[in-house]
């Protein structure tokens, strides 16, 4: 009998969400990690949605899959997915499950998922006039689209809100609030429902694989009013690098910082309980699926995947979202995987990516594997008692509106920035988890730096991200202190 998969997405949710001690409220989180693995060190392959999204979907570095920066910002012949690239629901699909994909895309834009493997769909960021077979239609995209204006609209201003006005000469934006809207008005619930919808269907003895992706916890923070009261009486505090002062770190963070000057340490807490409020509910509503699934009976044939797909700065070091910096709470991403042979309150501290999960789930479920891809299977960490067997991760980033070139390697407890654009970075995480210290002068570590940045050109070379790794030619940007030949 072959498995069915439940992939659980959300947008911009950082890993340090589900550490412990944490005070966001998880309990469906928590109890599906209890059934599974819990990973503490997962990255993004890519911190903003398209790129990281379609690394997902297809095991490839962004350079190699064509989706380099979120699709909306640019034109049309741009930033355009490579179509032969394969992508691992065309396997199951092939292997006759029934796939279905719920919610935001974001992966490519065409919008046409039947192309990537997709039986039915229906989507919160559709642009396109047709969705081909889908018996979900257009006027499905319609509401979502409407639910979400109206979610970015739905801000009680009788309650504590906020809009960004800083600097001057720009549209306010908001950025904080109560919404006036219950879940079910919401994107949210919406495509709860859908994912709902499906699995309730009959499909007799065929396998299903069910997708469910959505905009939540994205800025801009506004929770409903149930799930931001059951933070009342918790304490929450500012990040402890928020008071960073950039004064080792390149210029643009700084730029980036003074966009949040104005607000005020209680703005800032009110931030944080709206974002975390809105996990809250989405942990509420994920927690409906898997809770239906287990009264069906499918639980234990269903491999479930929680994840995001990149994280959110959450006022640590002073900033929010993502595009400048590569710090942990922007990279480090959720991930939990539960399932048949998959062990059970397992905390796994191995340094996965999350374009990993291609592979992966090929393997869980005994599917073709996709050939020449920058990614590997972590079965056996899943299924078995091995632990810290994967001690580097890669991930690129080439900016977003802004063209920011930066490449970030982990390896054990150092991680190496390579900013294209100003200094580089080097942290000791164990030391330093706030990453407040930038070591890359530190006479305490040459001989980690020259390690890693000769680990850094091993691995462009092995993926093949030749804008970087054939500088030979062109003098002035040798700007990393020796090259892949040393």
């Amino acid at each position: 009998m072959k498995k069915n998969l439940l992939f659980l997405m959300v947008d911009q949710m950082h890993g340090q969400v589900l550490d412990e001690n944490n005070p966001c409220l998880t309990p469906n989180l928590d109890k599906l990690a209890k059934r599974g693995v819990k990973f503490n060190k997962a990255h993004t392959a890519n911190p903003v949605c398209s790129p990281a999204r379609a690394s997902i979907m297809t095991g490839l570095l962004p350079h190699n899959h064509g989706v380099t920066t979120v699709t909306h910002t640019v034109d049309k012949d741009q930033s355009n997915l490579r179509t032969e690239k394969e992508h691992w629901a065309q396997r199951l699909k092939n292997d006759g499950y029934n796939t279905a994909y719920f919610g935001k895309w974001h992966v490519e834009r065409t919008n046409k998922l039947e192309d990537f493997g997709w039986d039915t769909y229906s989507l919160q960021d559709a642009t396109s006039a047709s969705l081909g077979g889908s018996p979900w239609g257009k006027g499905k995209i319609a509401k979502f689209n409407e639910a979400n204006k109206k979610h970015k609209d739905s801000i009680d201003k009788s309650k504590p809100h906020l809009f960004i006005d800083n600097p001057p000469g720009y549209k306010t934006t908001p950025f904080y609030g109560i919404s006036t809207l219950d879940t079910n008005e919401r994107v949210l619930g919406l495509v709860s429902n859908k994912a709902q919808e499906f699995l309730n269907a009959e499909k007799g003895d065929q396998p299903w694989a069910c997708f469910v992706s959505v905009i939540e916890p994205h800025d801009p923070f506004i929770s409903t009013k149930k799930f931001y009261d059951m933070y009342e009486n918790i304490d929450l505090k500012l990040p402890k690098s928020f008071n960073d002062d950039f004064n080792d770190k390149p210029n643009i963070y700084k730029r980036g910082k003074k966009v949040f000057e104005k607000m005020t340490e209680q703005d800032h807490i009110e931030s944080i309980r709206n974002y975390y409020a809105m996990i809250t509910e989405i942990d509420y509503e994920y927690g409906k699926i898997i809770d239906l699934l287990e009264e069906k009976g499918e639980l234990d044939n269903t491999l479930i995947i929680f994840t995001s797909d990149h994280g959110e700065a959450l006022a640590s070091h002073g900033i929010y979202a993502k595009n400048l910096a590569a710090f942990e709470e922007i990279y480090r991403i959720p991930m939990i995987i539960s399932g048949p042979d998959i062990k059970k309150e397992k905390v796994s501290e191995d340094l996965v990516s999350s374009m990993d999960l291609c592979p992966t789930i090929l393997d869980l479920l005994e599917s073709e594997e996709i050939k020449n891809i920058d990614s590997i299977s972590f079965k056996n960490i899943l299924c078995t008692d091995e632990v810290n067997t994967i001690d580097k991760c890669f991930a690129e980033y080439d900016g977003t509106r802004l063209q920011l070139k930066q490449r970030v390697l982990w390896y054990k407890n150092l991680k190496y920035i390579f900013n294209g654009f100003d200094f580089d970075e080097l942290y000791d995480l164990e030391a330093d988890p706030n990453e407040l210290i930038n070591v890359i002068d530190s006479g305490n570590y040459q001989k980690d730096k020259k390690e890693i940045i000769k680990l850094y050109w091993d691995e462009l070379k092995k993926n093949g991200d030749h804008t970087i790794y054939n500088l030979d030619n062109n003098p002035v940007m040798k700007i990393i202190e020796f090259g892949p030949n040393e």
